[in-house]
């Protein structure tokens, strides 16, 4: 098993997609969404290599439910998330952080 740290930056992509999410209607999307990150991230944390690098030792894990992708690299026994990005913008924002 792997140790899971979150960047701050990756933080703020997550709390600003929950403040997103939390001014729509439905109160559950917002829940929904939680539920699939958390998900995802127990996922990686039990198999980190379970998907592909995309950029050069940056890897994504996408959700299943929404549009989001993990980014992620793989240390020696940890796992550093450092941007949870919608699919459609550019997957090398990353590298400005």
């Amino acid at each position: 098993m792997y140790d899971l740290y979150i960047r701050g930056l990756a933080k703020a992509d997550i709390q600003q997609i929950v403040d997103y999410y939390d001014e729509l209607t439905n109160p559950h999307i917002t829940d929904n969404f939680l539920k699939d990150l958390y998900a995802n991230l127990d996922t990686l944390i039990n198999n980190p290599f379970l998907f592909q690098k995309k950029y050069k030792a940056i890897r994504i894990c996408y959700l299943n439910s929404f549009p989001f992708g993990i980014h992620y690299i793989v240390h020696e026994k940890n796992i550093e998330v450092i941007a949870v990005l919608h699919n459609s913008r550019n997957p090398e924002i990353w590298r400005k952080r």
